[in-house]
């Protein structure tokens, strides 16, 4: 009596029929993958008793005529198998792994993407990169803590003085205003490694992602009350302010490698002269499907391909290969036009939705929003705000919610129709305030 087969329980009668289809599948699958292998006597067997199956099954035979039949092909099935039958646990962790690949991948080709914000230029309504700083003398975080905190990707970065001495920020040159000579604070090394730091005479090196920048860490460690400013261009026109008013204080130490800011933290070696931690950007789901059926609409944050945007192909021409999320300011034939007071127009009238448009046209500082910037700089394909700006047929107009701090169509032009790829539908990490349904 035939009672069970790998995986399959033969409790009553009525299940006969679908088990002999099971079968039968599996001596099809034996035939394509090693029919070239066997015996052709040992195959024409199979064949014969597969027919006999078949057939026993098309004109739904009863139990006792159809056990037999199943009980025959299972056994030369078992003969000639090899490694396809039966399976083996193995055998059957790689066939669920490579369908499970095979389903993600169309899944991601076709209806849902998951794509990192990498940047901060949609704050705060995405995240990018964010920091958490502490002050110097804070507790560092337990390495318990520490290692909790991976599963919301987040890492925590602690730098020691390496000799005593005050902490120096290095400082670039960058023009004059009056009577004032202004600074900047120094970017990444020559080499794209990290930052520095001079303690007393001596470099620190500090080195953090590629998309994070140390600026706002810096002067939220040593110049809290200058980072609380609510000023439009934010931690640019922060330091802006501070490094003046340093010049005027003779705070800035000009010596044979280039100006310093004198922090007024001096350091014993081995004290913690920085103290933060860097939260990974959010992970939003991105629907590729709606925008096949509807047309994107002014407001929505919308995801897109940049490879057809001159304004972000590198300097040798070649095109961008990035993905971009912004929200979407202008379809075509609208005008766009930003005033003084940094509010939004379109067609005329100051935007009525949705809600992180109409808080940056108010300058909620409290809620994070410090209104629009009508241009970001000169650049050749910049499209600003400063006069009445009409989109054209066939693209889009896109800008951040951060404005200060997003490069989009106001520095590299419009968003062609066809690079659109989708709208984010779900954050899905970190587990944060922003966890849920994307805005």
């Amino acid at each position: 009596m035939l009672t069970y087969l790998p995986g399959i329980f033969l409790p009553k009668h009525y299940r006969f029929l679908k088990i002999a289809k099971q079968v039968l599948g599996i001596s099809h699958k034996v035939k394509l993958y090693r029919g070239d292998v066997l015996r052709a006597e040992d195959l024409a067997e199979q064949e014969r008793l597969a027919a006999t199956l078949r057939e026993l099954v098309r004109r739904s035979a009863k139990p006792d005529e159809i056990e037999p039949a199943i009980t025959a092909l299972h056994d030369v099935l078992l003969r000639n198998g090899g490694k396809v039958y039966p399976l083996t646990s193995n055998a059957d962790w790689v066939e669920m792994i490579v369908m499970a690949a095979i389903v993600a991948g169309a899944i991601r080709s076709f209806a849902f993407q998951p794509f990192k914000i990498p940047t901060n230029s949609m704050w705060p309504t995405y995240n990018g990169m964010t920091s958490e700083v502490r002050a110097p003398g804070s507790e560092v975080p337990s390495f318990a803590t520490r290692a909790l905190e991976k599963f919301q990707w987040t890492w925590t970065y602690v730098e020691r003085a390496p000799v005593d001495g005050e902490v120096k920020i290095p400082l670039e040159y960058s023009g004059f205003d009056g009577k004032d000579k202004h600074y900047r604070p120094r970017g990444r090394s020559a080499g794209g490694e990290g930052y520095t730091l001079v303690v007393g005479n001596t470099p620190l090196a500090i080195d953090v992602p590629a998309d994070f920048g140390l600026e706002g860490v810096l002067l939220r460690t040593y110049f809290p009350d200058y980072a609380k400013l609510p000023l439009r261009r934010q931690d640019a026109e922060r330091w802006d302010k501070l490094l003046v008013q340093a010049g005027r204080d003779n705070r800035i130490e000009v010596g044979p490698n280039g100006p310093l800011l004198l922090t007024g933290f001096k350091a014993k070696a081995g004290q913690t002269v920085l103290n933060f931690d860097i939260l990974t950007g959010d992970m939003l789901f991105v629907d590729r499907v709606s925008y096949h059926f509807v047309n994107p609409s002014r407001g929505d944050t919308f995801v897109f391909k940049t490879n057809n945007i001159p304004g972000l192909a590198d300097r040798n021409g070649n095109p961008s290969q990035n993905y971009y999320v912004k929200r979407l300011a202008g379809v075509p034939g609208e005008r766009l036009f930003i005033d003084a007071d940094g509010r939004l127009y379109v067609n005329g009238s100051v935007v009525t939705s949705p809600e992180p448009m109409v808080l940056n046209s108010q300058r909620a500082t409290d809620r994070g929003y410090y209104g629009y910037l009508a241009d970001i700089g000169d650049y050749a394909y910049a499209l600003p705000l400063n006069k009445e700006y009409t989109v054209t047929d066939r693209h889009y107009y896109a800008l951040g919610d951060n404005s200060a701090n997003s490069f989009d169509s106001r520095g590299w032009g419009e968003v062609p129709e066809k690079d659109v790829v989708g709208k984010p539908l779900f954050i899905l990490h970190p587990f944060t305030s922003h966890w849920g349904a994307a805005k």
